[in-house]
C-alpha cells in the first residue's frame, strides 16, 4: 500500500513538472473573474491565453515592440511538419504585449494550436530587431479547453 501512494504521488509530481501551462484565475475588481492560462520562456516572455467574455485572446508579453502593427509569424509543429501562419499584432500601450488574435476560438489556427509540441514566433518589427520565441507547447489543448470553460 505504502508503494502504490508513493507511486501515486511520483507519477502527479512528474505530470504536473512536465505540463507547461499555469492556469489562474483573475480578478482585477472591476469585472467578472476570468480565466487565463500561460506558458513562460527563461527569459519571462509569456504566451498567454484569457477568456474575457467569452473571447479567447491569444498574446505574447515581455518583449519590448517597437511597431504598433509587427508581423507575427507563428510556425506549429504537429507532428513532423511545421504548419505556418502570417497576421499582424497590435502592440499594446506599455509597448511589452502583442496582441496576436482577439479571438483564437473562430481562428483557422486553432487546430494547430491544440496539437502542436512547439511553437515558434517571430515578431518582425521595422524600427526594432526581429524577435524569436520558442515555446514548448505540451498540453495546449488542455490549456484552452481551461479557458474555453469560463
Amino acid at each position: 500500500m505504502k508503494n502504490l501512494f508513493l507511486t501515486i504521488v511520483l507519477f502527479f509530481s512528474v505530470s504536473v513538472a512536465y505540463s507547461q501551462w499555469a492556469y489562474e484565475r483573475v480578478d482585477n475588481g472591476f469585472d467578472e473573474p476570468y480565466r487565463i492560462a500561460y506558458t513562460k520562456l527563461n527569459n519571462n516572455s509569456i504566451l498567454k491565453l484569457e477568456n474575457v467574455y467569452g473571447e479567447i485572446a491569444f498574446y505574447i508579453q515581455g518583449g519590448y515592440f517597437c511597431d504598433e502593427e509587427p508581423l507575427v509569424e507563428m510556425s506549429f509543429l504537429v507532428g513532423s511538419e511545421y504548419h505556418k501562419f502570417y497576421v499582424y499584432g497590435t502592440k499594446g500601450d506599455d509597448s511589452k504585449v502583442i496582441f496576436i488574435m482577439d479571438d483564437i476560438n473562430g481562428s483557422n489556427i486553432l487546430s494547430d494550436f491544440k496539437n502542436c509540441s512547439l511553437l515558434k514566433i517571430r515578431i518582425t518589427d521595422d524600427i526594432c530587431d526581429d524577435e524569436i520565441y520558442t515555446f514548448n507547447m505540451s498540453r495546449s489543448s488542455s490549456a484552452f479547453n481551461y479557458i474555453l470553460n469560463q
